[in-house]
């Protein structure tokens, strides 16, 4: 084997915008040696997808990236039963949410990387060998390297999960399925100026969710729903029910045939974190890898907002002695806010649905419980 490099001091993995965000941040007014690789065939379908306003807030390298990316305003949330006579909406005069690309948020974080000098490899080959006290022993390309810390954002393969000790595979009730499709054009529906996005929260009455998402030239139909229950129904079957409750709800104007031959799925899960140890030999979980999506199939801020733990905890532990066991730090900071954001209101959702089509305050309070992560009960 090849003679090693210098030694990095981090390794961050990961396609996802939280990788960037996490290199970007541990090379923030630090002298670190950070190294940001791709995984090979790491790639997710770019989709639409719900900004919680909170994400520019979250450090003063993410402030610019409002002005920086393509946003549409969401001014709040109308929920929708099977039933169309049976229907709830908050609306804001301000937006609560914003909508915009995962490529696009992807793509801002890598010049909010490039801007803090991170060193950036898109290799053919990533493999892990060991690891040790003093760090992973990995390839990648052609080069041999040895960091001292590992953060990834994406999987390994598994022989390269159990030399760093990582959990194993999800379970099924962690594991939901995203299926959309996106609508190119402005003829599907007029959601108006300050758009609020139709939801379900009770799709099929199977507690399934269902969103329409709008814009600037584009709408967006997704359907979430446990792997467990794949074999009931099938997520375009889903995906199909849902547009016919747009219709009914007078929703979705068009009547012709929607391209759901074209409907893309990616497997999410869903509040994964909680349950999974976010701590490996010499390695955090952040984004996807952790499962820090939220419960309400929230995808970049939650995942982003773990990278800044990550990287706190990281600078820390590498002025100790015993850094494995300062990395603890780690779990024990996110548990204590970010896990509340995680678990969403939907623990009792079914006792709420009611409240929610004959209560303002409720529906009110849901609608800013999936958009912005305040608790329903307050």
């Amino acid at each position: 084997m090849a003679k090693p490099e210098p030694q990095l001091d981090v390794l961050v993995i990961g396609d996802h915008p939280a990788a960037y965000l996490c290199a970007a941040l541990l090379k923030h007014k630090s002298k670190l040696k950070v190294l940001h690789a791709t995984l090979p065939g790491d790639a997710t379908p770019d989709h639409l997808v719900l900004v919680n306003p909170d994400l520019f807030s979250l450090h003063p390298l993410t402030e610019p990236l409002k002005r920086k990316i393509e946003l549409t305003g969401i001014y709040g949330l109308r929920f929708l039963a099977d039933s169309p006579e049976t229907e709830s909406e908050h609306r804001s005069k301000s937006p609560i949410s914003y909508v915009t690309t995962l490529k696009a948020v992807r793509n801002a974080m890598i010049k909010v990387a490039e801007g803090q000098d991170v060193e950036m490899a898109n290799p053919k080959i990533l493999e892990i060998h060991r690891a040790n006290e003093a760090g992973v022993e990995l390839t990648c390309g052609k080069t041999h390297l040895h960091p001292k810390l590992l953060v990834l954002a994406t999987l390994p393969t598994e022989p390269q999960q159990k030399i760093l000790g990582l959990p194993e595979s999800w379970g099924p009730d962690v594991v939901h399925r995203y299926t959309f499709v996106k609508l190119p054009g402005t003829k599907w529906a007029d959601l108006g100026g300050r758009p609020i996005s139709p939801m379900s929260l009770n799709l099929r009455d199977m507690l399934y969710w269902a969103w329409m998402l709008p814009a600037d030239k584009c709408v967006q139909l997704a359907v979430e729903q446990p792997v467990e229950s794949l074999s009931q129904i099938k997520p375009r079957d889903l995906l199909a029910h849902w547009a016919q409750v747009l219709r009914n709800h007078q929703v979705l104007i068009v009547k012709s045939d929607l391209p759901l031959d074209q409907a893309q799925s990616i497997d999410i899960p869903f509040g994964g974190a909680l349950v999974h140890e976010g701590v490996a030999n010499r390695t955090l979980l952040i984004g996807p890898a952790g499962g820090f999506f939220s419960a309400t199939s929230e995808d970049v801020y939650p995942n982003c907002w773990s990278a800044l733990f990550a990287a706190d905890a990281i600078k820390k532990a590498l002025k100790e002695v015993h850094v494995q066991d300062a990395l603890q730090l780690y779990r024990h900071k996110w548990r204590t806010t970010l896990g509340d954001y995680l678990r969403g209101p939907q623990q009792n959702l079914r006792f709420l649905l009611p409240l929610v089509y004959r209560n303002q305050v409720m529906t009110s309070r849901l609608a800013e419980s999936i958009l912005t992560g305040k608790h329903v009960v307050r």
